[in-house]
């Protein structure tokens, strides 16, 4: 397994100039198309429908892609949806007009800083990603990090949430050694010892805790975490220019896909567990999908966590240069990234 022994300032700023991959992002291999063979382009009386690529990972937080695709609710919204696996660089996708939508996490906030055509059109909910430990580690919570090892995403959220909680508590994440390791491996290198803790996206966490770790960190539960989004809709500027109606009814989609999901979670997770969609048990994905707040059309709440998110970053020192006045600095980046078309 390859592993990175950076220092965290040294690796957020590595990370600020890269595009990294986002909800339980893979490596640099060539996307497969894993659309279900009944999602061929409309003709007839479904010729008024939109094309769209919609790309997903697989985690659980992404349920609301394959409920509105399965449901039909892309469909009824006016779009001619294909699901495409992800198994590469975003940007590469959108640059080869491969790809137009996807559950965008804030991993991405500063590739959009610094060029990346992505815009957020929506929210889809608060809560998942959480981090397991080593009963042996000690770890409790973030407080007992210091001089411990920990798998996550280099420069990704969980890194950057726990390093912002951790300089909150007066604790250095600098005094963490942070190792890279793809999510589906994560607790098997605790189990074998190489870390001592890792934090990622569900279901990876939670089926650890199953098998007996310690949950030490939670943006579904913490306090100062679990009222923040966690994903958006996020959509190529290019596909949005060209047809600014097609962000309108991606949003019209999930948000039947989010109401779907909070009056139906247990025959969502049977149904996207069926399909393939996730890894775990359905039990276990359904319990997740219960535990995440599922928002969509709710302006203000993009507004809040967009704002908390940035102040995140600057706390975990990933912003390089600082501005004095952030929120300001702030406010001129929501103009650049958000395009709330949902609002209801």
């Amino acid at each position: 397994m390859k592993r990175n022994r950076l220092s965290l300032l040294l690796v957020l700023l590595l990370a600020a100039a890269l595009v990294l991959t986002g909800c339980s992002g893979g490596g640099n291999a060539t996307p497969a198309n894993t659309t279900p063979a009944d999602n061929t382009p409309q003709t007839g009386e479904n010729s008024d429908l939109i094309p769209a690529v919609v790309g997903y990972w697989g985690g659980t937080c992404e349920s609301p892609i394959f409920v509105a695709y399965e449901k039909g609710f892309f469909k009824e919204a006016g779009l001619d949806v294909k699901l495409l696996k992800i198994t590469g660089d975003v940007a590469v996708l959108m640059a080869n007009d491969e790809l137009d939508a996807f559950e965008l996490t804030p991993d991405k906030f500063k590739p959009m800083e610094q060029g990346l055509e992505l815009m957020i059109i929506d929210s889809l909910h608060k809560g998942c990603i959480q981090g397991a430990a080593a009963k042996e580690s000690g770890i409790q919570s973030v407080a007992d990090l210091e001089g411990k090892k920990v798998a996550a995403a280099i420069g990704g959220i969980a890194q950057i949430q726990i390093a912002s909680e951790m300089v909150k508590l007066g604790k250095d994440p600098k005094k963490v050694t942070w190792l890279s390791y793809p999510n589906a491996q994560m607790e098997q290198a605790l189990d074998q010892g190489e870390v001592d803790a890792f934090a990622t996206y569900d279901p990876f966490p939670e089926m650890a805790v199953q098998n007996g770790k310690t949950k030490f960190y939670s943006n579904t539960f913490d306090p100062g975490l679990k009222d923040t989004l966690c994903c958006f809709i996020g959509m190529n500027k290019r596909t949005l220019d060209a047809n600014p109606e097609i962000g309108k009814r991606m949003s019209q989609a999930f948000t039947k896909a989010c109401e779907y999901l909070e009056e139906k979670p247990d025959e969502a997770a049977q149904m996207v567990m069926d399909k393939g969609y996730i890894a775990g048990e359905a039990a276990l994905n359904a319990q997740l999908i219960k535990d995440y707040t599922w928002i969509a059309g709710d302006k203000k709440t993009v507004d809040d966590s967009f704002r908390e998110i940035w102040h995140q970053i600057a706390r975990a020192g990933a912003l390089e240069k600082a501005p004095a006045d952030l929120d300001t600095y702030i406010d001129g980046l929501y103009v650049q990234m958000v395009s709330f078309m949902g609002e209801h």
